[in-house]
């Protein structure tokens, strides 16, 4: 059914948690925001989450929200969708993909909302956020990949590349050695000797990423690697990072935040997977590379591996060299 959109005024997405799938939303705002010209966005997400899209020019309002996961919080979730009716949305868009949000979606009185996909193939987030756009009528014909920052995000990430002595000129390898469950975490020493290599035969300087919890994977890689590698981990926001992401030739990742704002910046990405499933949460965007060793258990999406022999092996099994001649291969 077509959508006048002199109908739509007010916009609801929703879009909860967490940085990897929140940042492959980021098409999907610029799409409706130009299908819609006139209407207020409004995009509500995780408490945690609000810093990444506060500097979103096409967003009016965010609506912070606290998941509570016991029915102790049933009284607060219905009041908190009462408070989402009264605000008189036409149109709520549930990017989230779950019956809870949907919920508030059927109770928000709005006249078009999306319904629950459930996908029967494989398909990479950004693929499934369209799919789930296209049940309320939104089909744009092409996607905006866009990440925003403000000039205080800029600034502050100009100073962490010029106390490391880092330049516009220099070929700069951003490698992110964390992840959320141990099972995505391919092995420090073999980052160490990647980042080494990297230096040593490419000339590259090495910038490893992470958060202030992740520090002591980043500092033993720069003890093993050596010279041309510098720390930002714990350091920058989320924003200041992801702008020095953006200055650099290539980004070697586990799955992660980090991953998919290298990969919606256009900077030539490769993804190195465990226990989850690439064809879900590969690095969007074109010519990017997932690196998965599909050993009988995979994908598992397990926190943490279940053999009691040759633990994780979906990661240890893959090699350094491997990830060499992938990083090599679309390195700008």
């Amino acid at each position: 059914m077509a959508i006048d959109k002199s109908e739509i005024k007010k916009i609801l997405i929703i879009k909860i948690s967490a940085i990897g799938d929140i940042v492959r939303v980021f098409p999907a705002i610029v799409s409706v925001a130009k299908m819609f010209p006139e209407a207020r966005i409004s995009f509500m997400t995780s408490e945690q989450y609000v810093s990444l899209v506060e500097p979103c020019p096409y967003i009016s309002e965010i609506i912070p929200y606290k998941k509570r996961r016991n029915l102790e919080g049933l009284p607060e979730f219905l009041k908190f969708a009462m408070g989402i009716r009264a605000r008189g949305f036409d149109m709520v868009l549930n990017l989230q993909n779950t019956k809870r949000y949907d919920i508030i979606a059927k109770l928000s009185g709005a006249s078009h909302t999306t319904k629950i996909v459930n996908l029967d193939r494989p398909v990479d987030g950004v693929e499934g956020v369209f799919k789930v756009l296209a049940t309320a009528g939104i089909e744009p014909k092409r996607r905006h990949y866009e990440f925003w920052f403000t000039d205080e995000d800029r600034e502050r990430a100009g100073e962490f590349l010029a106390r490391n002595g880092l330049s516009e000129t220099d070929k700069i390898a951003g490698v992110n050695p964390g992840a959320g469950w141990k099972s995505k975490q391919w092995p420090v020493e073999k980052y160490a000797e990647l980042s080494k290599r990297l230096v040593e035969k490419d000339g590259m300087k090495v910038v490893v990423f992470g958060s202030a919890e992740e520090r002591s994977r980043a500092e033993r890689i720069k003890l093993l690697a050596g010279e041309g590698v510098f720390v930002d981990s714990g350091e920058s926001s989320i924003r200041e990072a992801a702008f020095v992401i953006s200055k650099c030739s290539t980004f070697i990742s586990n799955d992660s935040g980090l991953m998919h704002i290298a990969a919606i910046q256009d900077v030539p990405t490769v993804g190195i997977f465990g226990s989850t499933n690439p064809a879900y949460h590969r690095p969007c965007r074109e010519g990017n590379i997932a690196i998965f060793r599909a050993v009988d258990c995979s994908p598992c999406s397990s926190p943490e591996c279940k053999l009691d022999f040759e633990k994780y092996y979906c990661l240890t099994s893959i090699s350094v060299d491997e990830v060499y001649k992938a990083v090599r291969s679309i390195k700008r």
